[in-house]
């Protein structure tokens, strides 16, 4: 790894200076070329270690599969093999660790370029304690001795020789002066300590060379900007070329790239549209970002799906299943006849089998097709439906929340009702001459500020305390109170509310006695028997429940289903009731009464 880190390293160095070299090198940004430098040079070690983790989830079918894909493959040891009982024979040939003698050449090499850096420090401090010390301006010094043949700077110091200090700020001075301002020292030192960390790699020398060269690329800007004579400063620099006696960390006016120097002060300012080639950069990143990518998988073992389609006997059934704590609701009919929490193990929460002819699947209002059962995460089920009264009967799947239940209100109870017994009941609320549900009825709880508007279905949930009145309230129709004197203990508990309009009140059948109960004319049943006709395509028997209103002049009218069969007989039950002939009237204290009733239409 670590070998393999510092050949990314290399190579990156070698890209962005092939790139620099060809669109950078030439232009007169000297402050920008030095800092992409430095940057890329800096940036190069660090991007190997930048890795992208891409995480990948699979989802198996079966935990089995998933084990084994995630058992380690097994790899060959360098061991051999000893079979009890045989003679141990000892390998005496020596093979050579290629991978550690490289690292220990590597590391060799570091510390050969270290000391060289550290000995050129060693000189530098002691030419500089054997020269003569002037303070110049601000932190800066100026040290003078006869070594400095020619003016060189590191850090904050100026090295001059006798003659060249006596001469005052000439344009010699002014170069040193402004590598000091500049901080060049502190990149050279940098790309030293680089370069020794990536000795092997010449691109990385060619780098370190050309930084010194922007170096005396800035100072010379600098010294011309000061208003010398560019010729005379030319001059200067020929008659100067000298050698700088070895010390690598410094910073000199002369040296071999003076040729370079005279080149670059004679050139144009770089038009500023050229600094668009700098974004050669970012796919060079881009690209060692993707390359240092690893993807990690995680593998899931795949969710069971709320609907199958199996094959039993030649026959298909949708296999129906819904999670732990969804809602569930029984409807017949259109009418609210159960609702409840999925429990574990419990009703839905144990897959059931409906046959394919009897029922429908449909997903958030939309019908599955049979032949094409798509993969429905369980948990992804919040809501499930049993529509039946109607053929073919209905599942209805809803990912959302459609019923408008919920028990996570928080209530205030009164002081008498806060010791009481309390259990979750249903209410639904219908139009009592037309069996219409009412959508956005009020249904509250007498002295507790409890309230809840019923939903589309025509119901709601309320928490009720034992003992407590509940009351229904909706426009245009008479308002109506029922006692909660007693509650069951099941699970599920509701009550109906039959609502009429203010005036004509309509009695529901089980509220009357037997004697002021409405009445056929004659045998009811063999009225039906004689007067239903069987539809050609009824399949089977069975027995089709309606309400029907029976009025004060004993005419039937508001016949609706309450529980049905086939679609067909539900028609024909509906229409027969419909057509009966005057009954007897309901009374109440002697006068009649509008009544509903539930009237069976057999089917046989």
């Amino acid at each position: 790894m670590f070998l393999a880190y510092n050949l990314k390293v290399a190579i990156l160095i070698a890209v962005f200076y092939v790139f620099w070299r060809l669109l950078l090198a030439h232009e007169t940004w000297h402050r920008l070329n030095r800092v992409i430098l430095l940057l890329t040079a800096a940036s190069s070690f660090v991007l190997p270690l930048c890795v992208i983790t891409i995480h990948q989830t699979v989802e198996v079918d079966d935990q089995s599969v998933r084990d084994y894909v995630e058992m380690p493959i097994p790899t060959m040891t360098e061991e051999p093999l000893v079979m009890p009982g045989s003679p141990v024979i000892e390998d005496v040939g020596m093979s050579v660790n290629w991978q550690a003698l490289l690292i220990i050449l590597y590391i060799i090499g570091v510390l050969v370029v270290l000391c060289r850096m550290l000995v050129s420090v060693w000189q530098l401090h002691r030419i500089k304690s054997q020269s003569e010390l002037h303070e110049f301006s601000g932190k800066v010094q100026i040290a003078v001795c006869d070594k400095a043949g020619t003016p060189f700077s590191w850090w904050n110091t100026i090295y001059l020789n006798q003659k060249d200090y006596e001469q005052g700020v000439t344009a010699l001075l002014t170069h040193e002066l402004e590598h000091v301002r500049l901080h060049h020292s502190a990149d050279v030192l940098l790309v030293e300590l680089l370069t020794a960390l990536q000795w092997f790699n010449p691109t990385m020398w060619m780098l370190r060379s050309d930084l010194r060269t922007i170096h005396e690329y800035e100072a010379d800007q600098q010294v011309l900007s000061h208003g010398f004579n560019d010729i005379q400063y030319l001059h200067l620099l020929i008659r100067k070329a000298a050698s700088q006696g070895g010390y690598s960390l410094v910073n000199g006016i002369a040296n071999s790239t003076l040729k370079k120097r005279i080149i670059m002060m004679m050139k144009p300012i770089s038009s500023r549209w050229k600094w668009l080639r700098i974004a050669y950069v970012l796919p060079i990143i881009a690209v060692s970002l993707y390359a240092s990518c690893k993807t990690e998988t995680e593998y899931k073992v795949k969710e069971e799906s709320a609907v199958l389609l199996i094959e039993r006997e030649g026959k298909s059934y949708y296999s129906i299943k819904a999670p732990a704590g969804s809602f569930y609701s029984w409807l017949v009919s259109g009418k609210l006849a159960e609702r409840g929490i999925v429990e574990e193990d419990g009703q839905w929460n144990v897959r059931t089998n409906l046959s394919t002819e009897d029922y429908i699947v449909m997903l958030d209002g939309k019908q599955i097709d049979k032949d094409d059962v798509p993969y429905i995460p369980l948990s992804s089920i919040k809501e499930i439906k049993s529509i039946q009264g109607d053929y073919p009967r209905r599942i209805e799947l809803f990912t959302k929340n459609v019923s408008g239940f919920r028990r996570d209100q928080v209530a205030q109870w009164p002081k008498e009702y806060k010791d009481c017994v309390k259990s979750w009941m249903f209410f639904r609320v219908e139009d009592a001459a037309t069996g219409q549900q009412l959508k956005g009825a009020e249904v509250s709880i007498e002295g507790t500020g409890q309230k809840v508007l019923t939903n589309r279905e025509g119901w709601c949930e309320l928490k009720v305390p034992l003992g407590s009145t509940v009351k229904v309230t909706y426009k245009g129709m008479a308002p109506q109170s029922m006692k909660i004197d007693h509650l069951n203990g099941s699970k599920v508990q509701g009550r109906t509310f039959w609502l009429s309009k203010p005036g004509e009140p309509i009695y529901f059948v089980d509220k009357l006695s037997k004697e002021q109960e409405p009445k056929f004319n004659g045998d009811k049943e063999q009225w039906l028997a004689d007067h239903v006709q069987l539809p050609k395509t009824a399949n089977g028997g069975g027995r089709v429940s309606v309400f029907a209103v029976i009025n004060e002049d004993g005419s039937v009218s508001g016949v609706r289903l309450m529980q049905g069969v086939r679609k067909e007989q539900n028609e024909e039950a509906i229409r027969v009731v419909s057509a009966m002939p005057r009954w007897q009237p309901a009374t109440k204290e002697g006068r009649p009464v509008k009544c509903l009733t539930l009237i069976g239409v057999p089917f046989k």
